[in-house]
C-alpha cells in the first residue's frame, strides 16, 4: 500500500509539473511579450493568453496549461530573460504552487531554463534546455539538498545524490529514483533503482546517460514519518 502511494506521488509530479513545464520552451524575443506572459499567467487571463502564441503552439500549450491548472490552482510565475536575440531568447521561469495530494498538501518549486521562437511578436516554439521540480509535503521539517550535475557526456556515468541535510531521527525512509523514458514524461521506464527503506541520510544512486546526445529526466522521491519529498530532474545530455 505504501508503495502505491509513492508510485502514485511520483506519476502525479512527472505528469504535471513537467508537462506545463513543456508547455513553455522555444522563442520570445522582446521584453513586452515575455512581460505580457507573466502578466497572464499570474491574473489567469486565459482569453489574452492566445494572442501571444501563434495557433499551433498555442493549441499545444492551452491543453497542457489546463491540465497544470487543475491540479494547481494558485500558480505563481516569474519569467526573466536570460539572453534575448531578435527571435530567440533564453527565459529563467519559476513556479511556485500548493497541490493536495491523498488529503496532504504539497508545495511545488518548479524552475526552468527555456529557449523560445518567435515570429511577428508570438511565440512560435519553445524547448525547455534545463528543469528542476520539487514536490514536497507542507510544513515538513525535512530539508533535502540535492547534489547532481545539470550537464553530463553522452554514456557518461554520474551520480544523483538527495542528502537530507539535518537528519530527524534514526527512522527508516522509503526511497527510489526512475529514469523517465518517455520525452514527455508520462511513461516511466522498468529501470526502478529501488523503492525501499533507507537510512535516514539521503538517496544515493549512480545513472548512466544515454548514448545519444538530448536530455534524461530523473525522479526521485524520499519520504519520512515527518514529510514526504519528490524531485524531478531533466539533465542535458552532450557529445
Amino acid at each position: 500500500m505504501r508503495h502505491s502511494l509513492i508510485a502514485k506521488s511520483i506519476i502525479f509530479l512527472l505528469l504535471y509539473p513537467l508537462t506545463i513545464n513543456s508547455a513553455l520552451s522555444k522563442n520570445i524575443d522582446n521584453h513586452l511579450l515575455i512581460n505580457q506572459l507573466e502578466e497572464h499567467l499570474n491574473n489567469r487571463k486565459d482569453n489574452l493568453l492566445k494572442d501571444l502564441f501563434l495557433q499551433k503552439s498555442f493549441n499545444q500549450f492551452n491543453k497542457q496549461y489546463l491540465d497544470f491548472r487543475k491540479k494547481y490552482k494558485d500558480a505563481k510565475w516569474s519569467i526573466q530573460p536570460v539572453r534575448n536575440d531578435q527571435n530567440k531568447s533564453l527565459l529563467d521561469i519559476k513556479i511556485i504552487s500548493k497541490t493536495k495530494i491523498n488529503d496532504q498538501v504539497y508545495n511545488l518549486n518548479t524552475k526552468q531554463t527555456v529557449k523560445i521562437e518567435t515570429y511577428k511578436n508570438k511565440i512560435k516554439g519553445y524547448e525547455i534546455i534545463e528543469e528542476e521540480s520539487i514536490l514536497n509535503s507542507q510544513n515538513s521539517p525535512l530539508i533535502i539538498k540535492i547534489v547532481s550535475p545539470d550537464e553530463v557526456l553522452s554514456g557518461e556515468k554520474y551520480e544523483m545524490n538527495l542528502i537530507i541535510e539535518k537528519p530527524l531521527d534514526n527512522s527508516l525512509t522509503a526511497s527510489g529514483m526512475i529514469v523517465v523514458k518517455n520525452k514527455d514524461n508520462k511513461n516511466i521506464s522498468n529501470d526502478i533503482f529501488g523503492i525501499k527503506p533507507n537510512q535516514s541520510g539521503g538517496l544515493f544512486k549512480y545513472i548512466q546517460a544515454p548514448l545519444n546526445p538530448g536530455s534524461q529526466t530523473i525522479s526521485a522521491i524520499i519520504t519520512h514519518p515527518e514529510g514526504t519529498y519528490l524531485f524531478t530532474k531533466k539533465i542535458k545530455v552532450g557529445l
